[in-house]
């Protein structure tokens, strides 16, 4: 381990555990009562996990590529996944300023993030024109279909130096993506987004506790597998006010749980462990949403949100992201990413729960990633010359950020700085332990007929027959599931 590693694991456990006496919400200025369980907490985490992903080597040759520009097409918005212009002093910013400052001076590149609003589309002609433009192209998932599509991008199991067994590599999304042994769009720990987009349930603690349900209750119902849909919805059902005294249940009235059904209600399926696709036998793709579990999730969604007391279906996108820290909802279908913006602030403590089991049959508390998390893929336009530039560059980008990079963002920051308390450090690990990432979101419209979208849908329009909806589209995904197989020969 190299004097540069080691003492960037330094920083990391010492931030680590001065972070850990501080906490998320109004509190956060000062140190919660002694807790012995979170200081071991932090302090194995240190000396283990932050230890441990330092000693795992990356496997790559030392290379002098002559000071090449390594240009990776971007959204502005996920720009912090890979570059940072200076030091700021905030530990998320300054261990990706490290991990570039470390890889250019390593290999002797200069890495560049070239922004704009759509990569997806951008990457398209330049690519199809022969242009040699970018490296690497990032995007949102479920854009990953306009790229594929088109046939712009190299398959990552025939890319150099890029080996997909590493841990920095998601399996679970790259897995399920792979098709006839080939991955157009890869993801790891350098899409921080995969982590900040994954959703939780975040509770006021000032207002549960007010209506009889202290934070030291709610995680003993995690804790004792009691934490499921029907218990939830017991909860909620009984937090309102109508705050505007107008007699009439409105947004702007406090409720026990509230969402716009777009993309939180995507989750619900999820969460209740009911799969979107799957594989045969013969590891080809097949739909598996049609079960009597879907049915039943459909009608028990479609209840909560339009007839359960102490529960609002909003009329405006992304509004529980306002309401919920504006001290307005007791419970909320956030991701972790609003720890880092629209939480940073709030008055009120807060905690974070995994999304409710379906009952406490089910093993595992499960979840997703909104599918805005960024994937990445090569143009086809690189020559067959810099395939190695491409290939060292990113394992070095991903095997940095697993071991600077993503603990910075989940140990020290969302389970240190943001965390109020042991426990809430906990609910994250249950919560990243249960992510599922089913790649249909990367083919949803192009292919699936909006297939990872029918619950939303259904549930938006209030519906709760799915055998029809089923029935109207499901040979629409099994021409659309030939046509994806012959892209991918």
């Amino acid at each position: 381990m190299t004097e540069k590693r080691i003492l960037s694991l330094i920083l990391l456990a010492s931030i680590l555990l001065s972070s850990s006496l501080y906490g998320c919400g109004g509190d956060s200025a000062q140190a919660p009562a002694e807790d012995t369980r979170e200081i071991i907490t932090a302090e194995e985490t240190t000396q283990s996990e932050l230890e441990e992903r330092g000693t795992i080597s990356d496997e790559l040759p030392e290379m002098d590529f002559e000071g090449a520009e390594y240009r990776i097409l971007c959204r502005a918005d996920r720009a912090y996944e890979i570059d940072a212009e200076e030091q700021t002093g905030a530990v998320e910013n300054d261990s990706v300023y490290e991990r570039n400052r470390l890889i250019e001076e390593r290999f002797n590149v200069v890495i560049n993030a070239i922004t704009c609003e759509s990569p997806h589309n951008k990457i398209v002609s330049p690519t199809l024109a022969g242009d040699y433009a970018y490296e690497i192209s990032a995007h949102m998932a479920y854009k990953a279909n306009e790229p594929i599509s088109k046939g712009v991008y190299c398959s990552w199991t025939d890319m150099p130096y890029v080996d997909l067994e590493k841990p920095w590599y998601n399996r679970l999304s790259n897995d399920s993506a792979t098709i006839n042994g080939r991955l157009f769009a890869a993801t790891g720990d350098l899409a921080l987004t995969s982590m900040m987009f994954t959703y939780g349930i975040f509770f006021n603690k000032r207002i549960c506790e007010a209506y009889g349900h202290p934070d030291a209750d709610l995680y003993a119902m995690v804790y004792d597998n009691k934490w499921t849909i029907d218990n939830f919805i017991g909860i909620v059902s009984g937090i309102y006010e109508d705050l505007n005294g107008n007699g009439e249940t409105d947004d702007s009235d406090l409720y026990g749980f509230g969402e716009f059904p777009c993309d939180p209600a995507d989750v619900w399926l999820t969460s209740f462990g009911q799969t979107l696709t799957g594989r045969d036998k013969d590891g080809k793709i097949i739909v598996t949403i049609m079960t009597e579990k879907t049915q039943s999730a459909l009608e028990k969604v479609v209840t909560m949100l339009y007839g359960t007391p102490g529960v609002r279906a909003y009329t405006e996108q992304w509004l529980e992201r306002q309401r919920f820290p504006a001290g307005l909802m007791a419970f909320a279908p956030l991701a972790f990413e609003n720890c880092f913006n629209t939480c940073r602030s709030m008055s009120d403590s807060y905690g974070i729960l995994p999304n409710p089991k379906w009952d406490e049959q089910q093993e595992k508390y499960l979840t997703q990633a909104f599918d805005e998390y960024s994937v990445f893929g090569i143009p086809i336009s690189v020559p067959p010359e810099r395939l190695d530039l491409v290939g060292v560059i990113f394992e070095a980008l991903s095997a940095e950020s697993y071991k600077t990079v993503y603990p910075a963002h989940y140990d020290v920051a969302l389970k240190g700085k943001y965390s109020e308390d042991a426990d809430t450090a906990a609910m994250v690990d249950l919560i990243m332990d249960g992510r599922i990432f089913d790649f249909s979101y990367q083919f949803g419209i192009a292919h699936f007929k909006r297939l990872p979208y029918w619950f939303r849908d259904l549930v938006m329009a209030r519906s709760t027959d799915f055998a029809s909806y089923y029935e109207k589209n499901i040979s629409s995904v099994e021409t659309g599931l030939e046509k994806l197989y012959e892209i991918y020969e």
